[in-house]
């Protein structure tokens, strides 16, 4: 039963999703025809290309036939090159899986060994520098971090290439950025956890028993303080694939993002719409994954 009403969630909020994007992207200002063709193109070379498109048809229609494609996993044609959709997604979504994995990396590395110190350290000057410096990076947007790392590594300093693909270390710079805000977010969710359970009886019956304190922090306070950071860390793994529009935009990354942004330049309908369903799919997934592995963690929610 828990498992039906999961999988029934996870479908109506992608239905919703579905739903919320094909009104809205047929709402923006803009046509494809025009795109297309140009504004200067006649009447009927415009109305020609619009049945073509089926975009002559009602919005119902046009949704109705959208679902019924997707639900044979056709997700269609791209207007402008005529490609399988599904060709440019597979081409593309690796990349944006890769930097989202990596900046998720960056984040664990760098926050949660910073949270715990912080907490260690609560109520000293090492606390306040560790506070200080993770609310900044937390009020950094990528869309103002990025370039400013592009500037003082790639410009200045000339140690990393500035935009693309083109070598392994291209991908540092946009990891850094996404990973850095997500790095403020686990120091201090890790910090605030674990002084929860810092002074529980359990961890002082373990020091009691002469267990030494990295022993007593990393085998007993950590896992009782791990259940809110692992939801933390699978919230942020949805969000950072979505998340990579616009970092994948600065860095011209070729991955889902950036070929989001693009297509609704063009007013690639069926594109947009695949693009936002990945991103949907990835995110509800992946905070499904995080719920099996919170009751795994956890044996008090393991059967409710």
């Amino acid at each position: 039963m828990n498992i039906i009403k999961r999988l029934t969630s996870l479908l109506t909020v992608i239905f919703g999703v579905l739903l919320l994007t094909f009104l809205l992207i047929h709402l923006v200002p803009g046509d494809p025809v025009d795109v297309m063709l140009g504004e200067s193109a006649n009447m009927a070379d415009r109305e020609a290309l619009r049945a073509d498109l089926g975009l002559d048809q009602p919005l119902v229609k046009q949704f109705g036939s959208y679902l019924a494609k997707l639900a044979q996993g056709d997700l269609g044609k791209s207007i402008h090159t005529q490609t399988p959709i599904i060709d440019l997604i597979q081409a593309r979504y690796p990349a944006t899986l890769k930097l989202a994995l990596l900046s998720l990396l960056i984040g664990i590395v760098v926050g949660v060994p910073l949270g715990i110190f912080a907490a260690l350290k609560a109520g000293h000057w090492q606390d306040f520098i560790v506070t200080i410096v993770s609310v900044r990076l937390s009020a950094m947007p990528a869309f103002w971090l990025g370039p400013v790392l592009m500037l003082i590594f790639a410009v200045w300093l000339g140690w990393l290439p500035v935009s693309g693909m083109d070598s392994g270390s291209s991908i540092i710079l946009p990891a850094v950025t996404l990973g850095f805000g997500l790095s403020a977010i686990l120091t201090r969710m890790t910090r605030t956890s674990l002084l929860e359970v810092l002074n529980d009886d359990y961890i002082r019956t373990a020091r009691a028993k002469g267990l030494s304190e990295q022993t007593v922090i990393l085998r007993h306070a950590l896992r009782a303080a791990l259940l809110p950071i692992i939801t933390i860390v699978g919230l942020q793994m949805g969000s950072l694939l979505a998340g990579t529009v616009i970092t994948e935009t600065i860095f011209s990354w070729d991955g889902v993002g950036r070929l989001l942004v693009e297509s609704i330049e063009k007013r690639d309908y069926p594109v947009t719409q695949a693009c936002v369903l990945i991103v949907a799919l990835s995110y509800v997934l992946v905070n499904l994954a995080t719920d099996v592995l919170y009751r795994l963690a956890d044996p008090r929610v393991r059967h409710a």
